[in-house]
């Protein structure tokens, strides 16, 4: 809440009374609404951040500053806390970070993770970011995404996996029942008498074992058959203790090997759908289950879905790298991220796809879109220091790349974004392009040879 204009001045000097907005508090002759914004502060903590410019209005002990940390605190060493004051006392004359400052001040993963999000632009005031957004802004689901969590701390699924199930290429009411299954939402006796007595608690299907999600959909006899009559021939394994989020990533992850999981999922979801009327049919009609007719429901049913859900396969030859124009310079450049380190590398060619130069760095962390915009940064001074005029410079990292033309924002590599823009006035003509991996081959070869 920095501003010279009189309204904010004037409930700055009622509300904080000299106090930063962190340490501020409320009494009983406050207004409702001011109360609450206090009492919102917890949460704002949570994910908001000061982004360092100049390192002018930042208080080094009493706000969160350290962008790429858990909590976004500095953490001291023992009661140095003290001798510092603002975070541009941190700096050294040309805005970089004084790293043997940092070293004497705080805690080893501190002083990583400062030097991590690389060198302060130094050019405006210091600004408040949303961490939990990718452009910095607050947004009330994102806010409302962190209670939630919060009140369910043994979530099964994650909230990207939810994700990717909505946007599967399935029917609307498939996606719901794997919603009911994933959240256990459906009435089946094994949770129903949790909260009510009934009599009957086995499996309408088979009547062998108590009625539990996953033994109505994974286990059952009856259903066990179904899944075995798939045209991939994959079946939950009993007795191992999988859930039925376990069965859903398994056939997700199944596209590493190739497999068309778009089809695979739709198959699936057509299997827990028979196997969910059929259960209905037998508790409430009285209608006996046979599974032939189950088979035949989904082999008719998959091939109608299909048709209509997914699109006809055509085999698209993606191209490869190309030479650049005559007098211009072309690189590409990569990053392998490993287990507790990573490595970027970049490659130079010219029109007549001659290798002019290459470079390789070993990175002590492991964020690959970090990463990726320290490549970038490294690709372009490199440039400059050779006295290229004409470059043209090619990334797999679309987000990386749109950063950098402006096209969308991310906190996360605001810095190293200004740095390229700045080095990007030492050249005549420089242009930035996203590219597929099978463009990228060369450098993405490379970081890994260098990496290994």
């Amino acid at each position: 809440m920095r501003s010279n204009r009189f309204a904010v001045m004037c409930r700055k000097a009622k509300y904080f009374k000299g106090k930063p907005f962190l340490e501020g508090s409320y009494n009983g002759s406050y207004s409702w609404f001011w109360k609450n914004v206090v009492k919102s502060r917890d949460l704002l903590l949570r994910g908001a951040c000061n982004l360092i410019t100049d390192g002018n209005d930042a208080n080094v002990w009493l706000e969160p500053w350290v962008l790429l940390s858990k909590d976004f605190f500095a953490k001291p060493i023992g009661s140095t806390s003290g001798s510092v004051t603002k975070v541009a006392e941190l700096l050294t004359e040309d805005g970089d970070w004084d790293i043997p400052k940092l070293q004497t001040h705080f805690e080893s993963g501190t002083v990583r993770d400062i030097i991590k999000g690389g060198k302060p632009w130094g050019v405006g005031g210091d600004r408040w970011v949303w961490t939990k957004e990718p452009n910095g802004q607050f947004s009330t689901k994102s806010a409302y995404l962190i209670l939630a969590l919060e009140r369910a701390p043994n979530i099964v699924v994650a909230p990207g996996h939810w994700n990717k199930l909505w946007s599967s290429k399935i029917l609307e009411q498939h996606k719901v029942l794997w919603w009911s299954i994933l959240s256990n939402a459906l009435p089946i006796r094994g949770l129903l008498a949790k909260r009510i007595n009934i009599d009957e608690l086995s499996c309408p299907l088979c009547g062998a074992a108590e009625e539990s999600m996953e033994n109505l959909f994974l286990h059952c006899d009856f259903v066990y058959h179904l899944w075995r009559a798939s045209p991939w021939g994959i079946f939950p394994v009993p007795d191992f203790g999988s859930r039925v989020w376990d069965w859903v990533t398994f056939i997700w992850n199944l596209k590493t090997k190739g497999v068309d999981t778009d089809k695979l999922f739709l198959y699936a979801s057509i299997v827990v759908d028979t196997i969910w009327r059929t259960r209905n049919d037998k508790v409430h009609n009285y209608y006996s289950s046979n599974i032939n007719t189950g088979i035949d429901s989904i082999s008719n049913c998959f091939t109608d879905y299909a048709d209509c859900l997914l699109s006809p396969t055509v085999d698209v030859f993606p191209p490869g790298w190309s030479t650049p124009p005559e007098d211009w310079i072309k690189i590409n450049y990569d990053v392998k991220v490993g287990g507790e380190y990573m490595c970027i590398a970049a490659l130079a060619r010219d029109h007549s796809g001659t290798v002019l130069w290459g470079v390789a760095n070993n990175l002590n962390f492991t964020n690959p879109l970090i990463g990726e915009a320290v490549a970038c940064q490294l690709t372009m001074e490199i440039a400059a220091t050779r006295e290229h005029e004409f470059i043209i410079i090619k990334s797999d990292s679309e987000v990386v790349i749109n950063a950098i033309k402006g096209v969308q924002s991310n906190w996360n590599i605001v810095n190293y974004v200004y740095a390229c823009n700045q080095l990007y006035k030492k050249f005549l003509s420089c242009n930035f392009s996203f590219i597929s991996r099978s463009c990228n081959f060369a450098a993405h070869n490379v970081a890994r040879w260098v990496y290994a």
